[in-house]
């Protein structure tokens, strides 16, 4: 388990390269060929936020979001993260799977842009200040080119329906608003704060305590080893 908790993202970046085999061997429709090219972004957006470069753990915990308790563990940590990430792979998967349910594709489809490209080419690089944020990378090239080919493909091969955007904005909804916020951070990252806060090795990535002082931010407590403590949301140390 620790080793799935430290290394997701690292999995990730090996099943791109099955994935890049299933789209050039697959046989694939047009369709099918956009959504599992966007599986393999997904794991590159992944591998780019947590690994190389990394950096993404504190950029939620103390420039994305309100810091609460001990800037590795709250709003997210270890477990937090991999529930919220392994579930993006699951909504990913499937919709490569099952192409024809067009409604299902929108949804990562629309993740990729325009939500992501709001959170990180909007709204983390105006709290940075800094052009380029852990993932931007994966959205400009790969999530937002794929977004628009699949609508356009969708809509000349009459494949989309208006009921196609409400279900698939539904799916969205339901992910980004009760798997992400209401299981991944307000269920689960409060749980697991004091027992998987991240290592300052991974949360020390891209630089964080120079960059947090250039806007402004004072960098939180880091603390290693752990030292047990009351880390509820909303208690600042």
């Amino acid at each position: 388990m620790r080793f799935l908790l430290r290394h997701w993202y690292d999995i990730g970046g090996v099943l791109i390269i099955p994935v890049v085999l299933w789209a050039i061997f697959g046989n694939l429709s047009t369709v099918q060929l956009i959504l599992v090219l966007n599986l393999g972004v997904i794991f590159w957006h992944q591998f780019e936020e947590y690994r190389f470069p990394g950096g993404e753990p504190w950029v939620l915990n103390e420039a994305f979001m309100k810091p609460s308790g001990h800037a590795d563990r709250l709003p997210t940590n270890e477990v937090s993260g991999i529930w919220i990430n392994i579930s993006a792979w699951v909504l990913y998967l499937l919709a490569a799977i099952f192409p024809d349910v067009i409604w299902l594709g929108l949804a990562p489809i629309l993740m990729g842009f325009p939500a992501q490209f709001v959170v990180h080419g909007i709204i983390t690089t105006r709290k940075l200040k800094f052009f380029y944020n852990p993932g931007l990378a994966a959205v400009v090239f790969g999530h937002t080119p794929l977004a628009i080919w699949y609508v356009i493909v969708v809509y000349q091969e009459g494949l989309i329906h208006w009921w196609d955007w409400i279900f698939g904005l539904l799916i969205l909804g339901f992910f980004m608003g009760f798997v992400m916020q209401v299981v991944g951070f307000r269920l689960i990252a409060p749980r697991a704060a004091n027992t998987h806060p991240y290592t300052p090795d991974e949360y020390n990535k891209w630089d964080r305590e120079r960059r947090l002082r250039r806007v402004g931010i004072e960098p939180g407590v880091v603390p290693s080893p752990l030292v047990p403590e009351n880390t509820e949301a909303g208690v600042n140390k």
